[in-house]
């Protein structure tokens, strides 16, 4: 018996993952898995050819969405009671007012739990995207914060500020749509792989096909992701040109291109196809440099609010980031390493009137002196454009004379009125000095600050961090872990955090993999703080020996009181070793002094 062939969209990662273990015990079924969400998933049918698919197995909204899109078989993966009961759960440790937002196999589901457990949660089931964005507006204007939602949601959410958690599936909901959707497509095996009578030529073909109904839909493309965005609007403007040609072989001038197309039609089923066999012969390619990177947000940019939505002291850099949204003043962007400035500077363009422009990121760590010249000097830099955002990132690393050089082409070509620039500093880089280059900087124009504060100085927003951490690691893992135990989020809030956000992730990261049962434990989570102990700074130094196995907070007061020695009780140059104020140093020698003693 022949293999079956699903195509299987998965809306997110983990689910995608899971896939890949169910398909580990089905040895009849061949599958190609992708991850594409409602809105991407037109753009992915476009690249693939379906004919060489039996059935496709998605999710929810995405699910319905091919059911119209498509003429295969469209199977969803339904949602099971105790995987909506393990999402609440797990919305529930934000602690804050929340709502449940999604299709029918996710708010049905739900409904029955909230009545059986006395949940008090507004439920709301859509039936379209437009009816998750009025839902989402009117729960934004209701003061929601977190929302339990299908993947459109989610996104909706995150543009609004709102806080998602996304609806996961577990393995045996996914085992069991498989199950199903092999038994009923090996029914229907015969039929489909007529079907594929159709592609034969295009398959054999060296060159890109694009194969249409009559009515100009595209039914299955092998062109490329640059020469869909580029080809196949044309293509559909001049379809019925196309259709009606006596010529079989057609040449066009497209954009600076020469665009050569051969053209044949095949019937089957009494059902006559288009197919469109292109040659477009390219423009060279730009000059690329490791240290830019080009993005572009557009109209459609979902920004990723949730880092600030914070009850404690993230909420007025939030605040800040959307005040200057609204400006073209330049930002000055400070912190140290991991603190999130790269995300930061995206947020401000995403939402400011040039997220439709590129948004140009230039990494001063790597930037080469090569580099540096075509930056300053090549007609086609990005710095010689105009109306795009320019970051400037790790400003602390750049050269003098190439600071005094960029400063003069900022000054001589009014760099900052043609375009909207971002400069940030890491303010714990040991190995360079950024006061001249902060002090050069303010001195050219007037910049607007952001500060963004280390984790240390604000544990009280780490459970929401770690909370926020875990829901998106449960969806690119496949995960349903709910949080800490209540030992592990103490010792958390307790570790100094050198990396900040960065660390963070990882390590919870890392703790995730390991972690098998629902809540991750105060043990493994110890075994994991002492290591970054450990790599931070060496256990065997002037003669110190640390005990690793005392609290996490002992470990901590060890090391400053090693590094105070070796500084001969100075604590400005004790504070600046360990990248730490001198208030935070006070505190912790302050914790463990006898009172008698002076600190």
């Amino acid at each position: 018996m022949e293999n079956i062939h699903f195509l299987v969209i998965s809306p997110y990662r983990g689910m995608n993952e899971l896939v890949h273990e169910v398909l580990l015990s089905e040895n009849q079924v061949q599958a190609d898995c992708y991850i594409a969400n409602l809105t991407e998933v037109d753009h992915l049918l476009n690249k693939l050819n379906l004919l060489n698919y039996d059935a496709i197995i998605s999710r929810g909204g995405t699910a319905d969405y091919l059911k119209e899109r498509t003429t295969l078989p469209v199977y969803d993966v339904g949602i099971w009671s105790l995987d909506a009961l393990r999402t609440i759960r797990l919305a529930q440790n934000f602690n804050q007012s929340m709502a449940i937002v999604g299709y029918e196999n996710i708010t049905s589901h739900a409904r029955i739990l909230c009545e059986l457990l006395g949940y008090d949660i507004p439920i709301y089931t859509i039936w379209s995207e437009e009816d998750a964005i009025t839902n989402m507006k009117q729960l934004k204007e209701m003061g929601i914060s977190v929302v339990v939602c299908d993947v459109i949601s989610r996104n909706l959410a995150l543009s609004m500020g709102i806080t998602p958690v996304l609806v996961t599936n577990g393995y045996e909901s996914i085992q069991n749509t498989f199950r199903q959707a092999i038994a009923l497509t090996q029914s229907a095996l015969q039929s489909r792989r007529e079907f594929t009578q159709l592609t034969m030529a295009f398959q054999n073909s060296p060159l890109a096909c694009t194969i249409f109904d009559r009515s100009g839909k595209s039914i299955v493309s092998s062109l490329s992701e640059y020469e869909t965005k580029i080809l196949l609007p044309f293509l559909q403007e001049h379809f019925e040109a196309l259709w009606e040609s006596k010529d079989s072989s057609l040449e066009y001038n497209l954009k600076g291109n020469i665009l050569r197309l051969t053209l044949k039609k095949s019937t089957m089923r009494n059902t006559t196809y288009l197919y469109v066999y292109s040659d477009l012969k390219e423009k060279k390619e730009m000059r690329k440099i490791d240290a830019i990177t080009e993005k572009t947000a557009g109209n459609n940019a979902i920004l990723d609010f949730s880092y600030f939505n914070s009850t404690h002291s993230l909420s007025s850099t939030r605040d800040l980031i959307e005040k200057y949204s609204h400006v073209s003043t330049p930002v000055l962007i400070s912190g140290e390493k991991g603190t999130g400035k790269d995300w930061a500077a995206y947020n401000i363009y995403c939402k400011s009137n040039y997220r439709n422009a590129i948004f140009y990121q230039i990494d001063c760590a790597y930037a080469t002196e090569r580099n540096w010249t075509y930056l300053l000097t090549h007609h086609d830099s990005p710095l010689a454009h105009n109306g795009h955002s320019i970051y400037f990132k790790q400003m602390e690393t750049i050269p003098s004379h190439i600071f005094s050089q960029l400063l003069s082409y900022i000054a001589d070509t009014r760099l900052a009125s043609r375009n909207r620039l971002y400069f940030s500093f890491a303010t714990n880089n040991e190995n360079h000095d950024s006061k001249p280059i902060i002090t050069g900087i303010t001195k050219l124009f007037s910049c607007l600050s952001l500060h963004l504060p280390p984790l240390r100085e604000r544990p009280d927003d780490i459970p929401y961090l770690t909370t926020l951490y875990i829901n998106r690691m449960n969806v690119e893992l496949g995960k349903q872990i709910i949080g800490f135990d209540s030992k592990a989020s103490l010792a958390l809030k307790q570790f100094p955090w050198e990396g900040n956000l960065h660390q963070l992730q990882r390590i919870i990261y890392e703790l995730m993999l390991i972690t098998t049962a629902p809540y991750i434990s105060y043990e493994n989570t110890m075994r994991l703080l002492h290591k970054e102990t450990a790599l931070w700074i060496s256990s065997e130094q002037a003669g110190y020996q640390f005990d690793l196995n005392q609290t996490l907070d002992h470990i901590t007061y060890d090391v400053v009181r090693m590094i105070l020695k070796e500084e001969n009780n100075n604590q400005s140059k004790t504070a600046q070793r360990l990248g730490i104020g001198r208030s935070t140093l006070w505190r912790i020698l302050k914790s463990h002094s006898d009172p008698a003693e002076p600190v």
